[in-house]
């Protein structure tokens, strides 16, 4: 089995559906070192907005990124 680096970035979210993408965006543009990659993972914490249904839709959108939402 390869050895895989991995760098785990967890992200809380509550109420983040008008700023999420940025910083998501921002998290994404960060080269890493050592052959490190990334894993986001964001847990949203009972938002009353709908940033879970934006975070879903950013996730599809980057499909290529290694992202996760929980609840």
């Amino acid at each position: 089995m390869e050895n895989q680096k991995k760098l785990s970035i967890v992200i809380p979210v509550y109420n983040e559906a008008k700023t999420i993408h940025e910083i998501l965006n921002r998290v994404l543009k960060v080269d890493l070192n050592y052959g490190f990659e990334k894993e986001i993972i964001l847990v949203n914490d009972f938002s009353s907005d709908n940033s879970a249904e934006v975070i879903d839709l950013y996730i599809k959108n980057h499909s290529s990124a290694d992202m996760k939402l929980f609840h």
